[in-house]
């Protein structure tokens, strides 16, 4: 009986071992997908849908709140491989504007509590702005069904741009579109 548990554990660990060394190998591809991604920003004009969420301490927010702001807004979660690819580039972009009163980030997780966000930033030491929203408080206009989704918006409240899935935020032609959002 002694040998047949080892043999049990034996098969178990090296089950276990190949999952997560699969998983890696996942998780590295993605992320070398999504840094060779930049985002393909055209610039519109279109009415904003208000979006409400929470701050990680319960207090209730607004998109309109930021009126005045460029905005950039994702929608996000620690259980989507994509968003948890792209967020080193998203504190890169974050870290570039933070000190900018002009910008506003608003990274938004659905489907996640604000503890589970708050072990999230803390265990990869993310500074970014995090919210929590639930999906019944998410306008149908930002439902891609694809996640993330990154939506920006000039000072004057209008979506000026979206994108479906995982990006490199960092790149030059985000901060350039940012900035030409910022002077008009």
């Amino acid at each position: 009986m002694k040998k047949a548990w080892k043999i049990v554990a034996g098969a178990l660990f090296s089950v276990c071992l190949a999952a997560a060394i699969v998983g890696a190998v996942l998780f590295h591809l993605v992320r070398k997908r999504v840094s060779a991604n930049a985002p393909h920003l055209l610039m519109e004009s279109a009415p904003a849908a208000d979006l409400t969420f929470q701050t990680l301490d319960g207090q209730t927010r607004h998109l309109t709140d930021f009126k005045g702001k460029v905005v950039f807004l994702d929608l996000w979660g620690t259980w989507c491989i994509q968003c948890v690819a792209e967020m080193p580039t998203v504190q890169q972009l974050y870290s570039h504007y933070r000190n900018d009163p002009q910008v506003a980030f608003l990274i938004v997780s659905r489907m996640d509590t604000p503890q589970a966000v708050k072990r999230y930033a803390h265990r990869n030491g993310y500074t970014l702005p995090f919210y929590v929203t639930r999906d019944a408080d998410v306008p149908a206009s930002m439902y891609f069904h694809q996640y993330p989704a990154t939506f920006l918006y000039s000072k004057d409240g209008r979506l000026a741009a979206e994108h479906a899935g995982g990006a490199d935020w960092a790149d030059g032609s985000v901060l350039k579109f940012v900035d030409d959002l910022k002077s008009r």
